[in-house]
């Protein structure tokens, strides 16, 4: 998100360290162009190279599978992002970022799928060798009828290509769908508790991290939960119980004696 036209600072700045380190190399320094055309150029010569290098290797997938997530961003522009993993004969797993495709009007299945199909057409990719789609989850992408993945694969039947392509969640999603339906309410309101009352609050914070730097232990700070991210969570109830020893003083266990029994005996 910056400017191209900082190139002619940067040069400026660069002028003056050569000034310090090597005057006698001012001339050359000064024969490079950082003006905004050269910049922009430079730039689009670099995604040239990215999207040229990108559409060869994927030239020789033998198979391959599409990853698709819509979302808006702060201009309230639809962003569908693209991403491809492909497999060559020699077994080698390539697993890429391949477009970001901006939806100007509605966001529907057909729009999305349409989408799509150019974005495979740009990087020449054969969908014969596809299958695999993995989707979001939402109604756009997983209709059966008008669905982003149901209309692609049709497609795909339509040009005469056999191939099974299977139509998968995407793991972030069935991570949230998990937290929804497990039963972890009572374990995950007293944790969160216990997180709060150290990270929330700037003293107790700051006497948490000196602790952890006084007995040297792997950890030096405690995550947040995330409503979203399932493994987020995970994560975070797998490192209070490695510093449960830590943060178990003794007003944590008067506030939270179920919770300490708890994790000491594994629960």
């Amino acid at each position: 998100m910056k400017s191209f036209a900082d190139g002619d600072f940067i040069k400026e700045c660069l002028l003056a360290v050569v000034d310090s380190v090597c005057p006698e190399q001012r001339s050359a320094f000064e024969s490079v162009s950082l003006s905004s055309r050269t910049v922009r150029r430079r730039i689009e010569d670099m995604s040239d190279n990215v999207h040229d290098s990108l559409k060869t290797r994927s030239s020789n997938f033998v198979a391959f599978s599409l990853a698709l997530d819509e979302s808006t961003d702060t201009k309230d522009t639809a962003q569908l992002a693209v991403f491809i993993r492909g497999v060559t004969a020699d077994l080698q797993v390539c697993e890429e970022f391949l477009q970001l495709v901006p939806l100007r009007g509605t966001t529907t299945g057909q729009d999305i799928c349409d989408a799509v199909l150019q974005c495979v057409d740009q990087h020449s990719l054969d969908l014969s060798r596809l299958v695999c789609v993995t989707t979001d989850g939402a109604p756009a992408m997983v209709g059966e009828k008008k669905g982003a993945a149901s209309l692609l694969v049709r497609h795909c039947e339509a040009a005469g290509y056999t191939q099974p392509i299977n139509m998968m969640h995407c793991i972030i999603h069935q991570e949230s769908l998990c937290a929804k339906s497990a039963n972890l309410v009572d374990v995950m309101s007293v944790v969160v508790k216990v997180v709060n009352s150290i990270l929330s609050r700037s003293l107790n914070h700051r006497q948490f991290q000196v602790l952890m730097d006084e007995v040297n232990v792997h950890y030096n700070d405690l995550l947040y939960s995330c409503e979203v991210r399932w493994l987020r969570r995970g994560a975070m109830l797998s490192r209070l119980y490695d510093l449960q020893q830590e943060i178990a003083p003794s007003y944590v266990r008067r506030t939270f004696p179920t919770l300490i029994s708890s994790l000491i005996c594994g629960g």
